[in-house]
């Protein structure tokens, strides 16, 4: 029994010596830092004018429309900072002339003389330097003054016996009226200090230009009882 007691406290003895040593630590996963989107460089293209665009204009100066399409560009209003790829705003200029600061995609151009004309439009940093390389279009267009003079019409107006046909017309200052007698006796269309045909005798015929604007009921000096209307307008 003492043998078996002390062979019992031996095995303890030699386990209790034994260093099983510490369990080894999980290894740390390494995590990859989320990489930053690339930052794209911005472009821009002009929609309008179209190249060789011919803009027509009534008076001495015309007006073009500039519209752009932009692609990874944000438009920052005057005065942001810092710079900033991807940021800005526009300069735009005709025939190299002065340029003017622009903080959206459309604006109109105004008093431009009729001709041909380049429109340059650069894409600028928020403090107006240069992208580096600079981001530059240019187009070609063309004022053309349309003439806007009136071009006077003819008109004619039938003497009957004792009737005009027609009894009233309206017309523009500088149209002609032709009065055509077609009845048996000598009629004028009178309105005295305004116009007046003189005597057409039957089968003949008196043209008149309407230089004054108004209404005139008129007549003839060899029936007055024979009375009709003419109404000239203005020039629009």
């Amino acid at each position: 029994m003492k043998n078996l007691v002390l062979a019992f406290g031996i095995l303890i003895l030699v386990f209790g010596c034994i260093d099983f040593g510490e369990a080894a630590p999980e290894e740390n996963e390494t995590v990859e830092p989320t990489p930053e989107p690339a930052v794209r460089t911005p472009s821009f293209t002009i929609v309008s004018p179209d190249g060789g665009e011919v803009i027509t204009t009534e008076t001495a100066y015309g007006s073009v429309d500039v519209v752009l399409s932009t692609s990874d560009l944000i438009i920052k209003p005057e005065g942001s900072v810092p710079n900033k790829v991807g940021e800005g705003h526009f300069s735009v200029s005709v025939n190299d002339g002065d340029k003017l600061h622009i903080f959206s995609k459309t604006y109109t151009l105004e008093g431009i003389e009729p001709g041909s004309h380049t429109l340059r439009v650069e894409l600028l940093n928020n403090d107006h330097t240069s992208y580096s390389p600079p981001i530059v279009k240019t187009v070609n267009f063309y004022i053309e003054k349309i003439s806007t003079e009136y071009v006077p019409k003819d008109y004619t107006v039938t003497i009957h016996d004792f009737s005009y046909d027609p009894e009233t017309i309206t017309v523009t200052k500088g149209d002609r009226i032709t009065w055509e007698n077609k009845g048996a006796y000598p009629r004028t269309a009178t309105y005295t200090g305004v116009f007046d045909t003189d005597v057409i005798a039957p089968g003949g015929n008196a043209t008149v230009t309407m230089d004054t604007a108004g209404t005139f009921e008129y007549y003839s000096l060899t029936y007055f009882a024979m009375k009709a209307t003419v109404i000239v307008e203005e020039v629009k």
